[in-house]
């Protein structure tokens, strides 16, 4: 008896855990009950249960690899000592051992098709090539401008773009990759980011003079959190009654707080990390995001969904979500007097609730609905090439 499901998917993970690329991957697989998905996860010093149960056809398995690239950014001793360890085993066991295990695992499952749900894994690219089944990047990053990480090998990975597929999440990465490498193929396909109507506060924004802001992401410095801080400072001090709430993790979190405490800024909390960030959203006017490069921008869509209205960044595809004034405010991106002014203007303004509206229903309409049959389309049409 023939398979009940169309295709075969391998997925190859750049992480075993649900970070923004991984929510993505699993918010459109979730909703495809036609063919049998795969998910390769890397090397993690804990078992990860994040993809446990996400649906009958969707499988996991353990790849035993580490998704290496080259670090742009400084980082810390033992950060450094980590990375080290791990490029290092890959450099060693790869070719010797881990690629043999992975040849030998893809043929056992047989694919028609394997997905690369990152462009900084390329492991996924390789087994494809060396198996003549054919590969799909999906690509969501720009690596150097947002991660600060670069491939080690640029010729191999341009020899492997040439012989794979991508799909775009945005335009600006479609636009930035387009000029770097050469795909068989490729296609813009917004990710899917789940809704729940139910918990949406329908009720009309800064309507007293207590105006809540909220920041959600790793608290890192291409994040521009630190900009945030300072802005929501400025605005209390110009006289508004403006208050910060930062929610997420990260290597700035101890400057962030030394910073706060130093200059004795008391509208400015951090909140720490939370799962439940859609339903806190109902307390907030506004969200910053001030991201220096963004591929698409989770958190911009989920602010707008759940009424926040949001003041971005004019750069990455923070650009093409907001538009200025009518989904949103942006301002110039690093320019902490800018943002301190559209923050400022949005207060003042009587069209934000207007803009609150647009944005819900310009973000409803493009970023709620189920992306799985235009992904599984396009796999369809250019596989074959």
């Amino acid at each position: 008896m023939g398979s009940r499901f169309l295709m075969k998917i391998c997925v190859f993970n750049g992480d075993a855990f649900l970070s923004g690329a991984n929510m993505s991957l699993v918010d459109w697989i979730k909703n495809d009950t036609s063919n049998e998905y795969w998910i390769i996860l890397p090397k993690s010093g804990v078992k990860s249960h994040d993809f446990d149960n996400i649906a009958k056809n969707v499988h996991v398995v353990n790849g035993n690899y580490f998704a290496t690239a080259k670090h742009l950014r400084k980082k810390s001793g033992l950060e450094n000592v980590k990375l080290t360890i791990k490029s290092c085993y890959m450099k060693v066991c790869y070719k010797q051992s881990i690629r043999k295990r992975l040849l030998s695992l893809i043929q056992d499952i047989s694919p028609d098709v394997i997905l690369s749900n990152t462009f900084s894994v390329w492991i996924g690219a390789d087994i494809a090539t060396s198996l003549d089944i054919p590969h799909f990047w999906h690509v969501r990053e720009f690596m150097d401008l947002d991660h600060g990480l670069e491939h080690e090998n640029l010729e191999m990975i341009r020899d492997l773009a040439s012989k794979s597929n991508a799909i775009f999440i945005s335009k600006a990465i479609e636009s930035y990759y387009l000029k770097k490498y050469k795909f068989k193929s490729s296609k813009v396909i917004y990710n899917q980011i789940s809704y729940n109507k139910n918990i949406v506060n329908e009720n009309p924004r800064f309507n007293d003079k207590k105006v809540r802001a909220i920041f959600v992401g790793q608290l890192l410095e291409n994040k521009g959190v630190m900009d945030a801080v300072k802005a929501a400072s400025k605005v209390y001090e110009d006289g508004y009654e403006f208050s910060l709430d930062i929610y997420g993790k990260g290597s700035l979190e101890n400057t962030l707080r030394k910073y706060i405490n130093d200059n004795s800024i008391s509208n400015v909390h951090l909140k720490g990390f939370t799962k439940d960030i859609s339903t806190i959203r109902r307390n907030y006017d506004m969200e910053l995001v001030c991201s220096k490069m963004e591929a698409l921008g989770r958190v911009t869509i989920e602010g707008m969904y759940y009424r926040n209205l949001v003041i971005g960044a004019d750069s990455g595809a923070t650009a093409e979500l907001v538009k200025d004034g009518i989904t949103g405010y942006l301002y110039k991106s690093g320019n902490i007097d800018d943002l301190v002014k559209n923050i400022e203007k949005a207060i003042a303004s009587d069209d934000s609730n207007k803009i609150i509206i647009n944005a819900h229903e310009w973000s409803v309409k493009n970023f709620s609905n189920n992306i799985a049959p235009k992904i599984i389309s396009f796999i369809e049409e250019n596989r074959g090439i």
